[in-house]
């Protein structure tokens, strides 16, 4: 029997009658994934089991901080630098949890297909012996392709000595790397990076960098400040470089049995992005131009993980002592009981913002008014009882990607078949006023829902993702929220009726939480049952503004927002005080 590991097997080897399907993952993006493939032809994914997912978080945590240590080390001595963990942890960390995690679930993938399959066998192409990637940006897209998957699936396979065969066919993987006239020649761009190398040769004791709020507001923000503004970051071009493999060798780590360690040692030193080893004096040299040379506070909401020219500068002021604030950016902050992203942001700011929630784990949380939450600005849905029902949908990619309490590779389509269920419980009345709103990412990361919603009668309700959610809500009386994001805070925070249901073991909440998502339930507005949801839609639908405006169910979302979504008119200037404080305990200029 044959085991095909992704859609690249899958279409080499279609015309395999005994064949079993290592996940979702490897079904052609075009077929209906919910009736084209029988469930007993798919392997059972590893983390199906919730024992096992709540065992191995701690136990890829911990290994994280070891491997962390490890390449401090090693990229000190790589780099003849001396600089302390968080240095590391700013810029490798990132890359780091994505890929343990990412790399231990493909091992685990084949290591189950072997142990239920033992009489399987696995065909293996031929790849580029440099399989690193360019940049975290480059990574992150490479996680959900299937060349990628099919490369990192062959490495686990020769990890755990599983016989195979050769096809004797190429892939590649296709390298993103920056457009060079659009960065170069672009006179806009040229405007930006000269203005802002100019003034990034003055201290300032605040320099807000991606704060996810639109470019007008960070203007009138910085200019409270009495800043000029950085109005964005740069995808800045570096040379290509071969892979530099004395350097490399160079990378060491502690002792490892046979087993996940050991192989994750090999592949740490294979796989580690070009931009921290071969090209990181380079870049370094070259993002430090387009930032302040100093300043007392750093503040971000967006920038920690994928804007490598921010995390190479703000590692290096953080070295010469300023403060990195980040403020929360959206939802399931305080809420998931999986966050490894949440985790990474509380690890190296010395100040984190949130919503309104705290943690027990960590002392550098300080609650503030969203200055992304729109407060006090609402939508007055009252006088909209005949406006439509926005749909809102999330997406996930088809292989795993993020530690994170949400629907994990094929456990999405349990999501989808919700979605169906929820829609076909609606009256024909209410079906009529629902407008479907994709997730934004659903077409790069292959699932095909637009499709799926065609072949079940639902092609009429899909709309366009090029408006934003809230111009889209102006016309709408109602919100059905279906994932734990930002958009259920965001409608709560403008008081903006709203359903929310999700399948509670996919989304699991934090226990501390837990009362919170209770009180949204017993007010009718969360629900754990996609057909008690379109019954409570069914029953307000005549009337909802009545139905919101219950002081029970103002009670509960008012409950919620105060400790997830806080929110103010005021709540820009509230942050500036708060950064001017900050900067006053800092003697960093």
């Amino acid at each position: 029997m044959r085991i095909v590991k992704t859609a690249i097997d899958f279409q080499i080897q279609e015309n395999i009658l005994d064949q079993k399907f290592l996940g979702t993952w490897c079904l052609d993006h075009d077929q209906n994934i919910l009736k084209s493939i029988k469930k007993e032809e798919i392997i059972p994914y590893h983390w199906d089991s919730h024992l096992k997912l709540k065992k191995d978080f701690p136990f890829l945590k911990d290994i994280y901080e070891r491997k962390l240590t490890d390449c401090a080390h090693s990229l000190n001595r790589i780099h003849k630098l001396d600089r302390d963990i968080k240095y590391w942890r700013v810029i490798v960390g990132p890359w780091l949890r994505f890929f343990i995690d990412a790399l231990f679930d493909r091992f685990e993938c084949i290591s189950k297909a072997n142990n239920c399959h033992k009489d399987s066998n696995y065909i293996l192409h031929e790849y580029d012996s440099d399989i690193s990637t360019r940049d975290f940006p480059d990574f992150y897209d490479c996680l959900s392709s299937d060349a990628w998957n099919e490369i990192i699936f062959s490495e686990c396979i020769k990890g755990q000595n599983i016989p195979y065969e050769n096809s004797g066919i190429s892939i590649k993987r296709q390298l993103k790397h920056p457009n060079s006239k659009t960065i170069t020649h672009s006179l806009i761009i040229k405007c930006i990076k000269t203005y802002q190398y100019f003034i990034s040769r003055f201290a300032r004791k605040i320099t807000i960098i991606s704060p996810n709020i639109s470019l007008l507001n960070l203007i009138k923000l910085d200019f409270s400040l009495r800043n000029l503004p950085f109005i964005k970051s740069f995808d800045l071009e570096i040379n290509k470089r071969n892979i530099n493999y004395k350097d490399r060798n160079l990378l060491q780590f502690s002792e490892a049995d046979q087993g996940f360690e050991k192989f994750l040692n090999e592949q740490i030193s294979k796989n580690m992005p070009k931009i921290y080893i071969e090209s990181f004096k380079e870049f370094k040299i070259k993002a430090l131009k387009y930032f302040p040379k100093e300043t007392d506070v750093i503040y971000t909401a967006n920038a920690y993980q994928s804007d490598e020219a921010f995390k190479f500068w703000a590692a290096e002021k953080c070295q010469s002592g300023s403060k990195l604030v980040i403020g929360q950016h959206g939802g399931t902050f305080g809420l998931s009981f999986f966050n490894q992203t949440e985790e990474h942001q509380l690890n190296i700011a010395d100040t984190f913002i949130s919503w309104g929630w705290n943690s027990e784990f960590f002392d550098n949380i300080v609650s503030l008014p969203s200055i992304k939450l729109k407060g006090n600005n609402s939508i007055h849905p009252s006088q909209r009882n005949d406006g439509n029902f926005m749909h809102i949908l999330g997406g996930v990619p088809r292989y795993f990607y993020n530690y994170f309490s949400m629907p994990m590779a094929g456990q999405y389509i349990n999501y989808i078949d919700d979605q169906i269920i929820f829609l076909n419980e609606l009256n024909k009345n209410n079906l009529k006023k629902v407008k479907i709103r994709e997730d934004a990412s659903a077409i790069k990361w292959g699932w095909n829902v637009r499709n799926i919603l065609k072949k079940n009668g639902f092609e009429g309700n899909i709309i366009s993702t090029k408006e934003s959610v809230i111009k889209q809500l102006s016309n709408s009386a109602l919100c059905i929220c279906t994932h734990n994001g930002t958009v259920p805070i965001e409608t709560l925070a403008l008081n903006f009726p709203t359903i929310i249901f999700w399948d509670a073991k996919l989304y699991e909440i934090r226990p501390e939480a837990q009362q919170y998502i209770s009180i949204l339930k017993d007010a009718g507005i969360f629900y754990d049952c996609p057909k008690l949801a379109a019954k409570k839609i069914n029953s307000i639908s005549n009337d909802i503004s009545s139905w919101w405006l219950q002081s029970s169910v103002q009670k509960a979302r008012y409950l919620f927002i105060s400790k997830y979504g806080l929110n103010s008119p005021n709540s820009a200037n509230t942050l500036k005080e708060f950064l001017l404080l900050e900067s006053s305990t800092v003697n960093a200029i």
